[in-house]
């Protein structure tokens, strides 16, 4: 008996499991079919969109340069304008071409720092803190050394090549406001400075041979001097005094 039972029990799972499948088999073929349709569409469709907008991105970021290397300013800046303001990954890096072509081809640093400012300084990006050390260096000639330091910033602290231009910039702007101590003191920091390109140091070297003793160095070197005479023996500064 148990055995027709349980005969009974799998007809009735078969007819109840039929008829769901009747009832949903147009939804399960349609998602199926939804499925297969994105995949295709992806695969056909929108990847090969997207790659031809890549290169296209990149052939007309290399003719923009390829113009900006021949001097051709302002085809460069409507070139660069373009791909700045598009959603590519490209466009930090052409906002930083076009505020270098903005500045380089009519000076216009103010336009420059906005375009640093609004666009290539991504938060967080490899970009932010070379924006910000461009901008400083667009306005360093309309800046006084507070304004300076507060747009260097933090970046003045670090530790990185970056960090070096940056005090570097400090150093320069020491030196053209009068501050020659201070000038010196930068300048001198950078040649040991583990982190700055060797540009760096060699620009430091160079500073410091072409900067003027601050009368505080000069005082100081005078003293070193006098006390290094006064302490010869007696036997050596008389054979100073007599040539013998």
């Amino acid at each position: 008996m148990s055995d027709i039972f349980d005969e009974v029990e799998e007809s009735l799972r078969q007819d109840k499991m039929e008829g769901l499948w009747k009832r949903y088999r147009p939804f399960i073929y349609g998602a199926a079919a939804l499925l297969v349709g994105a995949v295709a569409l992806n695969e056909f469709v929108l990847r090969p969109q997207a790659e031809q907008a890549r290169a296209e991105r990149a052939l007309a970021f290399e003719n923009a340069l390829t113009l900006l290397e021949e001097d051709n300013y302002t085809e460069a800046e409507a070139a660069f304008r373009e791909l700045a303001e598009g959603n590519g990954k490209i466009a930090p890096l052409a906002a930083q071409y076009l505020a270098q072509t903005q500045y380089e081809g009519g000076g216009d640093s103010n336009g420059a720092t906005r375009t640093l400012s609004s666009v290539a300084a991504v938060e967080g990006s490899p970009f932010e803190r070379l924006s910000i050390l461009k901008t400083a260096y667009y306005s360093v000639d309309t800046q006084s050394m507070s304004d300076l330091e507060a747009t260097l910033g933090s970046l003045v602290e670090d530790e990185g090549p970056l960090g070096a231009l940056a005090r570097e910039l400090i150093a320069a702007k020491a030196f053209e406001t009068g501050d020659i101590a201070r000038a010196r003191t930068e300048f001198n920091r950078l040649r040991f400075d583990a982190a700055a390109p060797e540009g760096v140091k060699r620009r430091a070297e160079i500073a410091l041979a072409a900067i003027p003793a601050a009368p505080a160095e000069e005082a100081a070197a005078s003293d070193t001097e006098t006390s290094v005479e006064g302490d010869l023996p007696a036997e050596t500064a008389e054979i100073e005094e007599t040539g013998q």
